[in-house]
C-alpha cells in the first residue's frame, strides 16, 4: 500500500523553535492590562511529548524525552535531551509492560521507540518515565478506535468529496486529509455529540482527482495539545494542557485510517 505523508504532530516536540521575525512593531494601543497574573513556579522535571499510534504499523509510536530547563539554562545551551531514562508503557487491562529504547540515529536524539509495540484500539495505556536525576513522570491515555467510513457514503464529484463517519466514544477531534498526489486538503472536525458525522471537502479548485484519504482520530490529550497556543520560547509548557503527572508535556494517542482512491 502506498504510504501517504500524514501531516500530523509526529515530529512535533517541545524543543521545536518557532521562527521569529527579524523586527516587530509594538502595538500603539495594547488595550487593558490583565487583572490577574498566573504565577508559575519552576520545578525541575521531565518534559515529554509521547504519541501512541494505531495505524497498522509496529514501532510507529514514540516518546520524546527532554529536561525542563530554566531560561538561564537555555541561554547557557544546557543539554536538554534525556537519553538515559527508563521509559515504559503498561497495558492497563493485561498488565503487560513494553520498554521503549533510544536508537543510534542522532537525528532522533531523545526519542524512545519499541519496534514491536502495537497499541490496541480502545485500550488504556499508562506511561512511566524514570530519570536518574529528576522525578518519575507518569501519564495515561485511552487509544481511539480507528475511524471507518459508513458503507457506501463516500462520494466524489467535480466540486466536492463527502463521506460519513460514526462518532465514537473517547474521540475528541478528527483531522481528514484528502490527497492529490503530494498535495492535500485538510478538514478538522470536532467529535462533540453522538451520531453520524457528515464531512465535506471542497475540491472545486483542484484540477485532478484525489488519490487517497487519510482520517485521524485524536484522544482528549492530543486534541488539547493541538489546539493550544504555541510558545515562541523552547522548553516551555502550556500549563492548561499539561497531560502528565510530576512533569511537563503531553502523552496522548491517535488512530489512523488510510483509504486508497
Amino acid at each position: 500500500m502506498k504510504r501517504y505523508p500524514i501531516i500530523l504532530l509526529i515530529l512535533m516536540s517541545s524543543s521545536l523553535y518557532l521562527s521569529m521575525l527579524e523586527t516587530c512593531d509594538l502595538p500603539t494601543d495594547p488595550g487593558p492590562m490583565p487583572k490577574n497574573l498566573i504565577n508559575v513556579t519552576y520545578e525541575p522535571g521531565l518534559n515529554v511529548f509521547g504519541v501512541l499510534r494505531v495505524d497498522g504499523d509496529s514501532g510507529s509510536s514514540f516518546i520524546h524525552v527532554e529536561k525542563a530547563l530554566t531560561t538561564e539554562q537555555m541561554y547557557e545551551e544546557a543539554d536538554i535531551f534525556d537519553t538515559t531514562a527508563t521509559v515504559q508503557i503498561t497495558d492497563s487491562l493485561t498488565g503487560d509492560v513494553f520498554l521503549f529504547k533510544t536508537i543510534g540515529d542522532t537525528t532522533y536524539r531523545g526519542y524512545y521507540f519499541n519496534d514491536e509495540f502495537i497499541p490496541e484500539s480502545g485500550r488504556q495505556y499508562s506511561l512511566e518515565i524514570r530519570s536518574e536525576t529528576l522525578p518519575t513522570l507518569t501519564a495515561v491515555t485511552t487509544v481511539p478506535v480507528r475511524p471507518e467510513l459508513i458503507s457506501n457514503t463516500l462520494t466524489i464529484t467535480k466540486n466536492q468529496a463527502a463521506f460519513q463517519l460514526q462518532a465514537a466514544a473517547g474521540v475528541y477531534q478528527y483531522n481528514c486529509y484528502l490527497f492529490f498526489g503530494e498535495d492535500y486538503l485538510e478538514k478538522q472536525v470536532s467529535n462533540s455529540g453522538a451520531g453520524i458525522k457528515t464531512i465535506t471537502i471542497d475540491i472545486a479548485d483542484k484540477n485532478s482527482s484525489p488519490t487517497g484519504l487519510v482520517i485521524i482520530r485524536y484522544d482528549r490529550n492530543l486534541t488539547a495539545y493541538l489546539n493550544s497556543s504555541p510558545s515562541f520560547i523552547p522548553q516551555t509548557f502550556h500549563e492548561m494542557v499539561n497531560t502528565v503527572e510530576n512533569g511537563y508535556g503531553c502523552f496522548g494517542s491517535l488512530a489512523v485510517t488510510v483509504i486508497e482512491l
